[in-house]
């Protein structure tokens, strides 16, 4: 992926790939789009601002909070202890948090699926540590109707709390030592410890006047970015998080046998922090202004990655997915 922002690389989808290219302009979109064929980069271009005050322009290396595409780093973290022997998928939460109410009817499994029904109707207001987020999710989560899919983030939340059990280590420093470390991936972190520091860090803003689409900032506190440990508080570049993703599913961070188990679906259904289809996987991100959509190929190969910092009209998800259909990667 050598290429450089705004270049198409000349293949037989090359009219294609200049089409969709406008389209996103057309669109209005907001971000940077990288389209990766058989380990090639056919495009890799980026629209809008990422600091309008400064008349900062997004490009190759902005960096976008990430959301809930975040969730697959927290199912690969918990598939590594399975691994190793220190946990087990058939595990019932009880072993962890007993003191959740017919949390020995739940398995890991369900959590990394959705399909706990576990939920949870309110979040912490003030500023917490790992152990106290954690704390406070077991005293608050309830649980309806146990093997049905309900999409909820306590789910990644309450498993992010059993590996930090385990391992006796932070999830920051796992995910560092990990998964960034052995990738090398410089321009990809969490939102409150380095963000900010980021050079071209993409500013999140919202329409609320279509011919001034840059008047109104997103702003977020600590605390909101904190609550979301394990589930949405990362940010990444469009080529990291493709790389990071290409990893998972390559094999350089989980075994085979691994990967085969954790994304053991082809209906679409939700697995260890995916949509799982016949030949590809999608995953979507919403968050403090910032949305996030990927689709990609099973085997790594070829992917689409949208990161935007401006919503518009339609799931980045579904455009990713379209996308990547269109151009029968």
């Amino acid at each position: 992926m050598s290429l450089s922002a705004g270049s198409v690389q000349a293949a037989p989808k090359a009219a294609t790939v200049t089409k969709i290219a406008q389209q996103l302009k057309k669109q209005h979109f907001t971000g940077t789009v990288l389209i990766v064929r058989n380990g090639h980069t056919v495009l890799q271009r980026s629209y809008g601002y990422a600091n309008f005050a400064k008349l900062q322009r997004n490009s190759a290396a902005s960096t976008y909070q990430l959301a809930s595409v975040q969730k697959v780093f927290t199912a690969v973290l918990f598939m590594q202890l399975v691994e190793t022997g220190k946990v087990r998928l058939n595990t019932p939460l009880s072993q962890y948090y007993p003191q959740i109410k017919h949390s020995n009817q739940i398995t890991l499994r369900q959590m990394l699926d959705m399909n706990s029904e576990l939920f949870t109707t309110t979040e912490p207001q003030k500023m917490l540590s790992d152990r106290q987020l954690i704390k406070f999710a077991v005293k608050h989560v309830q649980v309806k109707h146990i093997g049905q899919h309900n999409y909820e983030p306590v789910n990644y939340l309450l498993l992010t709390g059993i590996i930090e059990q385990i391992t006796g280590q932070s999830y920051r420093h796992l995910v560092q030592k990990r998964l960034l470390q052995p990738l090398k991936l410089h321009h990809t972190g969490f939102v409150l410890d380095g963000f900010k520091q980021e050079t071209h860090a993409a500013l999140a803003y919202q329409t609320k006047i279509a011919f001034l689409p840059y008047l109104f900032r997103v702003h977020t506190t600590r605390v909101a970015v904190k609550r979301k440990l394990g589930t949405g508080n990362m940010y990444s570049t469009a080529s990291e998080l493709f790389r990071l993703e290409q990893a998972i599913q390559q094999g350089r961070l989980l075994k085979p046998a691994s990967i085969a188990t954790l994304f053991n679906a082809t209906d679409g259904s939700y697995r260890g922090g995916l949509y799982n289809y016949r030949y590809f996987f999608v995953s979507h991100g919403v968050e403090n202004g910032y949305e996030s959509g990927l689709a990609l190929s099973r085997d790594g190969n070829s992917g689409v990655i949208l990161l935007s910092n401006r919503r518009i009209a339609g799931s980045l998800s579904h455009k990713a997915r379209q996308i990547y259909r269109q151009l029968e990667l």
